[in-house]
């Protein structure tokens, strides 16, 4: 896939569409989003807007199966600097990435709103820090008695979804969950429903 500046491009494992504003290198581009927002992003992980077909098509080869994923081999350098990056982002209790509203909560489980970077990280590594994150707050609606909550985790190959969906069935028995409203959300977020009292 050939990419030029100016480029109107779709992530593959998140939500969304951006603008090439430059290249940093032969495999990384800088974009900016529909909020105006600049970030750095592999080429592999983008897609150019130009036909629907196409692009159902790249979503579908893109990555590796969920299993290939997280077995990968991991950089313990990488994981041990995502790791300590993520204990001192959310070491206050009350530090989240949860908006709340009335009895909603909504959780953006983007890599880059849990880390400073993503530098050196696999697929399945990303996925584990995600899913540590689901984890804990699902823990804190449960403190909070929120019923409702909306987990932001973007499209790509459905990986981290998937992920969390089978988390919700094995191990919250008291929660049932379904796409969240695509008005608002697209394809790229799950409506979990918690009904309190419920023994784990």
């Amino acid at each position: 896939m050939e990419l030029r500046i100016g480029d109107k491009v779709r992530f593959l494992n998140d939500v969304g569409e951006a603008r090439i504003l430059s290249f940093k290198d032969e495999k990384t581009v800088i974009v900016q989003d529909t909020t105006g927002f600049d970030y750095e992003y592999s080429i592999s992980e983008l897609l150019k807007v130009e036909d629907k077909n196409a692009e159902y098509d790249a979503y579908d080869k893109v990555l590796p199966t969920n299993r290939e994923i997280l077995d990968r081999n991991m950089d313990s350098n990488a994981v041990a600097a995502a790791t300590a990056d993520f204990k001192h982002k959310y070491k206050n209790r009350d530090a989240t990435t949860e908006r709340r509203r009335g009895e909603l909560m909504e959780v953006d489980l983007h890599i880059h709103e849990l880390v400073d970077s993503e530098a050196g990280l696999s697929n399945g590594e990303i996925v584990q820090i995600q899913l540590k994150h689901f984890e804990r707050m699902m823990r804190r609606a449960d403190e909070l008695k929120i019923s409702k909550v909306i987990f932001i985790h973007g499209i790509g190959q459905g990986v981290l979804r998937d992920e969390i969906r089978q988390a919700l069935e094995m191990y919250y028995p008291e929660a049932s969950f379904h796409n969240a409203d695509y008005r608002e959300y697209g394809y790229g977020a799950t409506e979990v429903r918690i009904r309190f009292g419920s023994n784990r």
